[in-house]
């Protein structure tokens, strides 16, 4: 009996009755975090690549793992493909991960505030089934 193997059938959904009304892993979008954009004080005339980006406004986030300083790195991006900031590192790296395992993350702008000569871009992350 000790070199015995007992097989365990995988049928949770049958006794969960109904599995209809039971989400699926990741079947609905998942929040991750909302965030100030980090690097939008070194992006040339930030003001007029984000003219048309408003609260509301999806951004896209791309990986720029080549880059040697920070292989984690998340490239926030408008619908035109301009680069307007970055995810903070300290959710870039769990993020990067998600994205490397071929999850889709996209963002919206939840705030603009013009600070000085420094434009704060906030946005709101989550987690998308494809």
């Amino acid at each position: 009996m000790a070199n015995e193997i007992a097989v365990v059938e995988d049928n949770w959904l049958e006794l969960a009755g109904n599995h209809k009304d039971i989400p699926m892993p990741f079947e609905q979008t998942v929040f991750l975090a909302e965030c100030h954009l980090a690097g939008t004080d070194h992006i040339d005339d930030m003001l007029v690549k984000t003219e048309n980006v408003d609260v509301g406004t999806p951004i896209s986030l791309k990986r720029m793992n080549v880059d040697a300083e920070d292989e984690r790195a998340i490239a926030a991006l408008t619908g035109e493909g301009v680069t307007v900031g970055y995810v903070p590192r300290r959710y870039a790296a769990l993020m990067a991960r998600l994205m490397d395992a071929g999850k889709a993350l996209a963002a919206k702008v939840t705030d603009k505030t013009l600070v000085g000569h420094w434009l704060d871009l906030s946005v709101s992350i989550e987690m998308k089934e494809v």
